[in-house]
């Protein structure tokens, strides 16, 4: 299935977080829309000025996957609750 809306963003921070013994256990990502630029962004821009996302990374295999300055497509598709 195709993505309804698809939004560029910037990844603005990536917090590391550790245990007691100084281990990571997981990242604290910090992203936002990006406003300008290509035409596929402004396609979305026009309509939905403003978005932004946390999310919280606990696989240690995907650490360091997403940088500060990163820029990312974020895609929303439809599903029904089950998928």
């Amino acid at each position: 299935m195709d993505a309804v809306l698809r939004l560029k963003c910037v990844v603005n921070s990536v917090k590391s977080v550790a245990d007691s013994n100084g281990d990571k256990i997981q990242e604290e990502l910090s992203l936002s829309a990006v406003y300008s630029g290509s035409e596929s962004n402004k396609q979305w821009s026009k309509y939905t000025p403003v978005a932004s996302l946390a999310m919280t990374i606990n696989n240690p295999a995907a650490f360091g996957k997403a940088l500060p300055g990163q820029f990312f497509f974020v895609d929303l598709i439809p599903t029904d609750k089950e998928t």
